[in-house]
């Protein structure tokens, strides 16, 4: 037996609600869904203009998926957009789900770090367009490509915009040592306890030792264990519903942890290295973010194991060479606003990226 149904697919809408994975202190609290079309709305609602420039084309060839590009006329560079509708005219797939999808063919080489910023606020989006970034709109996905995105841009947040530069400033330095922490802290902490014992006090050594006396394992061995049990209650506390991830992290975190030291299987400050190093890597709702300091953080722990300090070293400058070689349409990853990047400084006149836009200064002042 055959059903037929007269419902319109666009009518097949969820209503609009808070953000959930970009929360936010102040600001507007609506988010975009699934409708190409209210998410338009949702934008031209706050950018009122006739510079908002809105192309719409449709990629997959069974899907036919409509995408919005959305920029604006006189701040965004012309090269910005030619960059990307060679790109998206060189897709061609069967279909296009969501804008991850997408996103994966418009990221260049590979690279760990993010270029392309996913959002689901639409004041970071229009944000984004008045600083001459380009965002895209996919039919069918609730979150929006923003583009080109610079490695600064991963320690800003839309509560940025609205807080005291000094206040932004101070966050922003602690997103910022987030990074090495997250990164440094397991490596050097098994460089100093196992091959450049010189580089910590005598009294300091002892105790940091006197914790593994009844480990069996290596310091490496123990410092991976961890960092993969660490890995899998993360990953179940998102997999699973709000309730029973609390219970999992819960579990994981006290019962487990604690009948692991009393094991003598991993010793008390390991975990609270582990711990800390994988708390900071949280700090950045952003998940290839997060994956990125992961690999990094193992990596930098497996060179540290084997040389010590020098091995951090090395792979230090390796993290350097991989940020600076990254290129997002031409522009290098590590391209410096000079306005605002961990410091934001309180002036009258404010001004937009000189690398984005040759229409700098905001306003009333241009």
């Amino acid at each position: 037996m055959h059903f037929k149904t007269h419902l319109n697919p666009k009518e097949i809408n969820r209503g609009i609600s808070t953000s959930q994975s970009e929360l936010s202190l102040y600001g507007p609290k609506d988010s975009f869904i699934e409708d190409i079309t209210i998410n338009t709305q949702l934008i031209k609602k706050r950018i009122v203009s006739d510079e908002l420039i809105i192309n719409n084309l449709s990629i997959g060839r069974y899907t036919h998926t409509n995408i919005s590009i959305l920029y604006m006329r006189g701040i965004c560079k012309e090269e910005i957009i030619k960059s990307l509708n060679d790109r998206l005219n060189k897709i061609d797939i069967d279909g296009l789900i969501d804008s991850s999808y997408l996103k994966q063919y418009l990221e260049e080489d590979f690279h760990l770090f993010p270029t392309i910023l996913m959002s689901e606020r639409p004041d970071t989006s229009c944000m984004a367009l008045l600083e001459g970034k380009v965002i895209i709109l996919v039919d069918n996905s609730p979150y929006v490509l923003i583009l080109p995105c610079f490695f600064f841009d991963m320690i800003h947040t839309t509560d940025d915009y609205y807080q005291k530069a000094f206040h932004t400033t101070f966050i922003r330095i602690i997103r910022f040592l987030s990074i090495i922490i997250s990164i440094y802290t397991p490596a050097f902490y098994l460089s100093v306890t196992t091959r450049n014992y010189s580089f910590i006090p005598l009294k300091l050594l002892l105790v940091l030792k006197a914790g593994r006396v009844n480990v069996p394992f290596p310091a490496y061995l123990e410092a991976i264990f961890m960092i993969i049990c660490f890995e899998i209650l993360k990953e179940s506390d998102l997999r699973m519903s709000s309730k029973n991830g609390s219970s999992i992290s819960i579990l994981g975190g006290l019962i487990l942890g604690d009948a692991a030291v009393a094991a003598g299987i991993v010793s008390p400050i390991m975990i609270l290295v582990i711990a800390i190093s994988s708390i900071a890597g949280l700090i950045f709702p952003s998940i290839e973010m997060g994956n990125a300091l992961r690999f990094y953080k193992i990596l930098f722990l497996v060179f540290a194991s084997f040389f010590g300090l020098y091995g951090i070293l090395f792979t230090t400058i390796y993290l350097i060479y991989d940020i600076l070689s990254t290129k997002i349409f031409h522009y290098s990853y590590f391209s410096l606003n000079p306005y605002d990047t961990i410091f934001k400084i309180p002036t009258l006149i404010k001004k937009r990226n000189p690398v984005l836009t040759d229409n700098i200064v905001r306003g009333r002042y241009h």
